[in-house]
């Protein structure tokens, strides 16, 4: 399952999450969420993931929940919009109300299979923009321009004068 409002660049090595989480799944089995850490200020934006022991970047998850209330996230570990998903997760979400801000929340039906099945947090190598904000969709598209090797040094150049 991928979320088209997080826009997931790769890390140093090269690879993509999807590939990272594969890696993963083959060795575990089970459901694997990608996550990322968060700011504090920011972690009641986001559904957010309690960690057991394990080997960085790959953890048990024990708990979740979806946009906690400030001062109440079990972690900074967001979960970043990527997601290796059993298919029993289909019945669950058909049977399933709302939740936080009055929408069905996929997170809400994860913590549901989560009394079944296994799931592992993996800590994604690379860079996760939020682009269901105004910022993070900009962000987003200047750290891609600026990536860029046909426009990248002009549209620095561009946002210097802006400066």
């Amino acid at each position: 399952l991928l979320l088209p409002d997080m826009i997931v660049r790769p890390g140093a090595n090269g690879k993509g999450c999807l590939a990272e989480m594969m890696d993963v799944y083959r060795k575990t089995g089970g459901n694997i969420i990608g996550v990322e850490e968060v700011p504090p200020e920011d972690a009641h934006k986001f559904g957010i993931v309690a960690i057991g022991k394990g080997r960085a970047p790959v953890w048990p998850i024990e708990t979740m929940v979806e946009k906690p209330k400030k001062g109440t996230t079990p972690s900074n570990l967001y979960i970043m919009g990527r997601y290796i998903i059993q298919p029993e997760i289909f019945a669950l979400l058909e049977r399933q109300g709302a939740g936080a801000g009055g929408e069905i929340q996929v997170t809400d039906a994860l913590i549901a299979l989560m009394a079944t099945q296994s799931f592992h947090a993996l800590r994604h190598s690379g860079r996760t923009f939020d682009c269901g904000s105004k910022i993070g969709f900009l962000a987003a598209n200047v750290a891609l321009g600026l990536a860029d090797k046909e426009i990248g040094a002009e549209l620095k150049t561009a946002i210097k004068a802006l400066l």
